[in-house]
């Protein structure tokens, strides 16, 4: 018996197909998650120093087509000056960043270990000194009406003093496992420096030869996709770049001005560790949101022990320059480079972090960004196809509600075609400005 065709048969099956073939996809890749995670994890341990590579070409990149924009333009002999303005440009970004790495370690780094030498030799001082300040506290507090002497007397003294002895009797066994611990890891460490060194004289060649790379990626997906396709393609791509190269410089040059700022304030006001806080609070910054918290949390807690009273003048201190920041330092550097709501921030940040740790928190943010541009332009899409309203204003109003029936559909039409219109003449006043 011979079945007749039908496109209609064939499109269902078809689709049948594809779902069947997904649903077996996903149920061997959920029994065999741990044979994928270890072969995701070998592959990302073999191309580490290549990610290591682009994410260093990738910060580098600003700095090398400034100076190419600004020192070695030649207009005189372009020819030449072409051939010669590459490898001169890329030369002195090296050189910048060696400089800069020299500085660091020539001038920074050395007074951060005096600093943390100091916390750790005089440890047991900066301790008493922070136990009298709390007793002094509690034999002063009105609350306690000079019942207490001192914290000890508030604190049961036989728990404590009996978790002061267990937590010394297993020190030994921690130390021991902690030991064990590096030691098991000391290999890791020494391949991941090794990854990151090929990725620096990886990111050389990224940066030496961007174009051709792009033009040949370019090239590969015009090759598999139709035009629209990848005219989309190279949109994304060009709106991903922007985001993350906006978000990631900027916040590189706001956490650096905010580290030279806490120095600057704290070393006029005497506070202690002053290189040590600084570095701690200006490395931190690069985590949106959460980053001054986990500043000034171990921040704080320095202060206190070497010099309680004045930790709440450094909290107050952090709170102002993070308020300067927020209000004008950061805006005027990295702009609205994302786009996204303070919710959608957060949102972002918690799920990355979550996921991947510090590197999620960091990169959070501009991924979030262009997730949610990939899923407003695909809602605006399939609106205007339903000739809809794409702003959210209409959505805001009452045009979807139960009194929206009564309304006909020419005028509802009308204040469709009314509503985009308006967003399009605002587009192309936008633009002109």
């Amino acid at each position: 018996m011979k079945i007749p065709k039908n496109d209609k048969y064939k499109t269902a099956a078809i689709y049948a197909s594809l779902a069947l073939c997904s649903a077996v996809l996903l149920y061997l890749t959920l029994t065999n998650i741990g044979v994928i995670s270890g072969a995701v994890g070998a592959a990302l341990s073999v191309l580490s120093p290549i990610v290591y590579g682009f994410i260093f070409a990738y910060i580098l990149s600003p700095l090398m087509n400034l100076y190419e924009r600004t020192l070695f333009r030649f207009k005189k002999r372009e020819k030449l000056g072409k051939k010669l303005r590459r490898p001169l440009a890329l030369m002195l970004t090296v050189t910048s960043v060696i400089f800069l790495i020299t500085l660091f370690f020539i001038i920074v780094l050395p007074q951060i270990a005096a600093s943390y030498e100091d916390l750790e030799s005089q440890i047991g001082y900066y301790v008493t000194a922070a136990q009298n300040f709390a007793d002094s506290l509690v034999r002063d507090f009105p609350i306690f009406n000079g019942k207490y002497e001192s914290l000890a007397e508030l604190i049961d003294v036989n728990d404590l003093t009996s978790d002061v002895k267990r937590l010394i009797s297993s020190s030994y066994t921690i130390l021991e496992s902690t030991a064990n611990y590096i030691l098991s890891y000391a290999g890791d460490i020494v391949v991941e420096l090794k990854n990151v060194v090929m990725g620096l004289i990886i990111s050389v060649y990224f940066l030496y030869s961007k174009e051709r790379l792009c033009g040949g990626i370019k090239k590969m997906l015009r090759s598999i996709f139709s035009e629209e396709r990848y005219t989309n393609i190279l949109r994304l791509g060009d709106y991903t770049d922007k985001t993350f190269g906006g978000f990631l410089t900027g916040k590189i040059i706001d956490s650096a001005i905010i580290g030279v700022l806490t120095f600057i304030v704290l070393s006029v006001f005497s506070f202690p560790f002053t290189p040590l806080i600084s570095v701690i609070i200006g490395v931190t910054n690069i985590i949106p949101f959460f980053g001054p918290f986990i500043g000034a949390i171990p921040s704080a807690f320095i202060i206190f022990i070497a010099s309680p009273e004045k930790t709440i003048w450094f909290l107050i201190i952090i709170l102002v320059i993070q308020q300067l920041d927020g209000n004008v330092i950061g805006p005027k550097i990295i702009g609205n480079t994302t786009g996204m709501s303070s919710l959608a921030v957060l949102i972002s940040i918690t799920v990355a972090g979550g996921l991947f740790g510090i590197p999620g928190m960091i990169f959070g943010v501009p991924a979030g960004a262009v997730i949610c541009a990939v899923v407003k332009a695909l809602i605006e899409r399939r609106l205007k196809k339903q000739n809809a309203p794409i702003d959210i204003e209409y959505f805001l109003s009452d045009a979807n509600s139960g009194k929206a029936e009564s309304v006909s559909p020419s005028d509802r039409s009308e204040a469709i075609a009314k509503n985009n219109g308006e967003r399009v003449e605002t587009d192309e006043k936008n633009t002109e400005k």
